[in-house]
């Protein structure tokens, strides 16, 4: 009856149904990819390639990680496809990310500008901010403001929480590291005095590299951040929030987090 009413009004005005006909089919096209977009048959994820537990690539060259083993539990129970893509570098997954090219960041901390534009699910797993220095070049750390005067790095692009952000940004002096995986080359060579990171992303790197007679964190840590999946807003999946919140909640009163969290952290590499 639409397309009848359209070709009546066209002829009405004088305009050529042939000339009408192609514009129909578009919209026809256009409406159907809509709809198919608003389902979720497949959920696309990015997120950091070497934070172990909770997102890395295995030697096997595969995502593992706690956060990549919800998603997969999740996909496979609701018959959805998992697509994982943790080789893109996370500043970029992150513009991804907004434009809706992927659906969700496997982990990522909560600050009150990224809530503004994506969507947290609960909580599944915590991080400690850490302060590590090298063995021979301690300083003592009671609070963050124990770090001013010194000189530090940190990985570029990612965030440990809104305080800690603000503080770093007005009062420390920072590198911000664009090779997270090799940041405490920059410690181990002096030209910094310590590196923030957090506990597990951190210790990952001192156990793969060898070198926990080098460096060392520090206690306590300077904020405890909760890990959650990050999702857009203009992904079809987001509905899902709901239900992978369920997911959360079961599999953390089954004690099944924990066991994952246990299994995938690193093993040290040193002898």
């Amino acid at each position: 009856m639409y397309f009848q009413r359209v070709f009546l009004y066209a002829i009405q005005l004088g305009v050529m149904p042939m000339l009408v006909l192609p514009c129909i089919v578009l919209s026809a096209i256009i409406n159907h990819a809509h709809a198919a977009s608003d389902t979720c048959k497949q959920i696309v994820v990015g997120g950091a390639a070497g934070w172990e537990p909770i997102s890395y690539l295995g030697s096997n060259g595969h995502a593992q990680g706690i956060s990549i083993d919800i998603l997969r539990r999740y996909t496979q129970e609701n018959n959805i496809s998992l697509k994982v893509h943790l080789e893109v570098p996370w500043n970029r997954s992150i513009q991804m990310l907004e434009a809706g090219e992927i659906d969700v960041m496997a982990g990522a901390y909560y600050t009150a500008e990224r809530a503004m534009t994506f969507i947290y699910s609960l909580p599944y797993a915590s991080d400690d901010v850490m302060v590590f220095q090298h063995v021979d070049r301690q300083f003592s750390v009671h609070s963050i403001d124990s770090l001013i005067g010194h000189s530090g790095a940190r990985p570029q692009g990612g965030s440990y929480g809104d305080f800690i952000d603000r503080f770093a940004a007005d009062r420390l002096d920072m590198i911000y590291s664009p090779t997270g995986n090799r940041i405490f080359d920059i410690l181990l060579n002096g030209r910094v005095d310590y590196v923030l990171l957090g506990r597990y992303d951190g210790m990952a790197n001192v156990a793969i590299d060898g070198i926990d007679q080098q460096v060392i964190a520090i206690e306590p840590p300077l904020a405890v951040n909760e890990v959650q999946f990050m999702f857009s807003r203009s992904s079809p999946c987001v509905r899902h929030v709901a239900r992978i919140n369920n997911l959360i909640t079961e599999l953390n009163d089954s004690g099944q987090l924990s066991e994952w969290v246990a299994f995938h952290l690193p093993k040290s590499n040193s002898n």
